[in-house]
């Protein structure tokens, strides 16, 4: 249970590694083609388009993730417009893309629930002394040694159901439990990383870094898609 419970509370304070899966085009030149290719000069190369056969590869990589708390802070940040197409100023704040209330909600609950299975094993713990105020991530990172100290009790159980069932929905609420797909032709605009969303379009786009950097943490709302369309936003 204790790895469990270690595994569960990084996820929620410090962050984790997610496996990224994704497909590839590849085009596979024939022997002739190989010839001719070699043949030409660099530039009449790069403008050269053959007709070979294309397929398609499997890749993954692994990325490391910020946590799922400063995701969730970063998910409802309201947005503040720069050009006011509306004439309003850009220091005033406009209405929160959809999906902000629901990662507000759940990141008031993560945090009630830390505070709380803090106090509950706390006083199991250590009922002669005084209980002091934590932040969250520091009850977070906690939580996996005092649950360890008390063993298979009651309060540990429901830690671990109340951290389980936390990442669950954040994963959800985030998009990282639905399919990736790389976008194939468009790149981070800070980095010039990878950027991935969900098959079905249902989550905003994610830098996931490069093979040589790790992600900047730069993400695309989906009210933004239109910037990535016309090349505004990467």
């Amino acid at each position: 249970m204790q790895n469990d419970i270690a595994s569960l509370a990084a996820q929620l304070a410090d962050g984790w590694e997610e496996r990224i899966e994704y497909q590839v085009t590849i085009r596979r030149h024939v022997t002739l083609c190989q010839m001719w290719r070699s043949a030409m000069s660099p530039a009449r190369r790069k403008h050269y388009e053959c007709t070979c056969p294309e397929g398609v590869e499997a890749r993954a990589r692994t990325v490391q993730l910020t946590s799922l708390i400063d995701q969730l802070q970063e998910a409802i940040a309201e947005p503040v417009s720069m050009t006011g197409g509306d004439g309003a100023s850009g220091d005033k704040p406009h209405s929160n893309p959809p999906g902000n209330q629901e990662a507000l909600d759940l990141l008031m609950a993560i945090k009630a629930d830390a505070a709380r299975c803090y106090s509950e094993l706390h006083q199991l713990l250590f009922p002669e002394y005084p209980r002091r105020g934590v932040n969250t991530v520091t009850a977070l990172r906690t939580l996996p040694d005092w649950c360890a100290m008390a063993g298979g009790s009651e309060v540990a159980g429901n830690v671990k159901e109340a951290l389980r069932k936390h990442v669950r929905t954040a994963r959800i609420v985030l998009g990282y439990d639905t399919r990736q797909h790389m976008l194939a032709d468009t790149v981070c605009g800070v980095c010039g990383g990878a950027l991935i969303v969900a098959d079905d379009a249902s989550t905003d786009v994610r830098c996931i870094g490069s093979p040589d950097t790790a992600p900047c943490g730069t993400r695309y709302y989906r009210w933004q898609w239109i910037d990535l369309l016309e090349g505004e936003g990467a």
